[in-house]
């Protein structure tokens, strides 16, 4: 069963989806019957995720039409909740509470209308806990969420489930919920590893993971093994590129310059530029970079500054003859921004299939913080 298709909806009648897709602003005119408003505006709602366009506006419209329809403690009018809550975009206070209010909406029909530790009520629950902003909450709810999972006689589910649930105290309560996330990561770790090839999108999720943790308490040798796994996983057994090893190629490049082992960092400077073709038209990104230092004698009289340089990266990636093309605020911002810029490293340019220098630019902005 996957976790993804729970919030499906579930039990439409046949005359539902079957309906022919209109536009909203025809059906909202012409039809006055609650169920045929509500199917077209359900189909319209499949045509929108189809398109990827104007999702939230149709699942909206397609939630408060079903509701009118299937009332307010139907399955129905819960997995249309849902959907709402996953179309909504944006960022804000605002926009989580009005995504847990639907969740939680969806959570309470579910847990009436089955029972409350049923395999029904999972989609809701990870959506609640995404959404609050209490760690403690946040972890009862993804207890509840593994408890129902171990009901369902699935090994691997239970352990997809303790992985959505490290994934998301690690990334929203780390700081309070840091154990729990740690445990249920290695939970889901041992049994992918004994269970799982190692190609399988879940290592492969863990593997990530546990490099943030690893490089969060500065194990930088554990970090760097596993996302070398991820690199291996790529390189032996799946012949495409891939964001994931785009992203394990960058990661390891920062983790070895952490160390000092830039020479190692040169193997991934050259993976990622056979995969990512050097651009002449914007400024290149770093791979690894190290701010630069803001001056002392400049931080007693508040004063701003910034710098544009010209720069060579060489073969390796290397940053080499930094220049100055020019400046504001003094010399003091120019020698910070040189000191820092000789530490970066890039994806230098390949041609004819050979990695070659060439030349970039970047702009290095000094601003203190007056508050």
């Amino acid at each position: 069963m996957k976790r993804q298709q729970l919030a499906l909806f579930i039990g439409l009648s046949l005359s539902a989806l079957s309906a022919t897709t209109l536009s909203t602003t025809v059906f909202a005119s012409q039809a006055s019957d609650p169920q045929t408003v509500f199917n077209q505006a359900y189909q319209s709602y499949l045509a929108a995720v189809k398109a990827d366009e104007n999702v939230q506006q149709a699942a909206k419209l397609a939630y408060t039409s079903g509701k009118a329809v299937y009332g307010k403690s139907d399955d129905n009018t819960a997995n249309l909740a849902i959907n709402y809550a996953k179309a909504i975009k944006g960022y804000g206070d605002e926009l989580y509470e009005q995504r847990f209010a639907l969740y939680d909406e969806a959570h309470t029909i579910l847990a009436a209308n089955h029972v409350k530790q049923s395999i029904e009520t999972v989609d809701a629950l990870l959506g609640k806990a995404n959404y609050t902003t209490s760690a403690y909450k946040a972890a009862n709810f993804l207890e509840e969420v593994i408890g129902i999972a171990k009901t369902q006689n699935n090994p691997k589910f239970v352990a997809d489930m303790k992985l959505e649930a490290a994934t998301l105290l690690a990334k929203k309560f780390s700081s309070k919920k840091y154990r729990e996330a740690k445990n249920y990561l290695e939970e889901a770790d041992e049994y992918y590893q004994e269970n799982l090839p190692e190609n399988s999108l879940e290592r492969i999720k863990v593997d990530f993971l546990m490099a943030s943790f690893a490089e969060g308490r500065k194990r930088y040798n554990q970090a760097i093994e596993r996302l070398n796994r991820i690199v291996t996983v790529f390189d032996s057994n799946l012949n495409f590129d891939h964001s994931a090893e785009l992203t394990a190629h960058s990661k390891l490049v920062g983790l070895y310059e952490k160390q000092g082992k830039s020479e190692e960092a040169t193997k991934h400077c050259l993976a990622i530029a056979q995969m990512v073709p050097w651009k002449e038209s914007q400024e290149q990104a770093p791979l690894y970079r190290v701010n630069p230092k803001y001056p002392v004698n400049k931080a007693r009289f508040s004063t701003d500054g910034s710098v544009v340089m010209e720069f060579e990266v060489d073969a390796a990636g290397f940053v080499k003859n930094p220049k100055v093309l020019s400046s504001e605020g003094g010399s003091a911002f120019e020698k910070s921004a040189k000191a820092a810029l000789e530490q970066w490293r890039y994806a230098p340019k390949f041609e004819n299939g050979k990695p070659v220098s060439a030349i970039s630019q970047v702009q290095l902005d000094f601003k203190i913080n007056r508050h």
